[in-house]
């Protein structure tokens, strides 16, 4: 598997009034995310892995990082699914907002 590619924030992301009702964690959690995803805008929903790839030096618990998903995930601005006993997270409209 090829490792991720760079990602683009856009402006509208800094003043799009939904994210402003989840936590500053949740948002930039948000973001890390789109770094560790495909260009589908999948990537792995294991939070113990995710939280290695995204805040690898911070200090904080994992169920605390389970909350900050489970903003996303009620926002739906991810999408938990598995596929054959594996945990992925999807970005919709990623593919609309990130160039291949």
């Amino acid at each position: 598997a090829r490792p991720p590619r760079s990602r683009s924030i856009k402006p509208e992301f800094w003043s799009d009034e939904k994210l402003s009702k989840i936590s500053l964690q949740a948002r930039l959690l948000y973001i890390g995310i789109w770094g560790s995803a495909d260009d589908a805008g999948t990537t792995k929903g294991h939070p113990v892995w995710l939280k290695s790839q995204i805040f690898p030096y911070d200090d904080f618990s994992l169920k605390q990082f389970e909350a900050w998903l489970g903003e996303l995930i009620k926002m739906r601005r991810i999408v938990s699914y598995e596929v054959n006993g594996e945990k992925y997270f999807y970005i919709p409209g990623f593919t609309k907002h990130q160039k291949k």
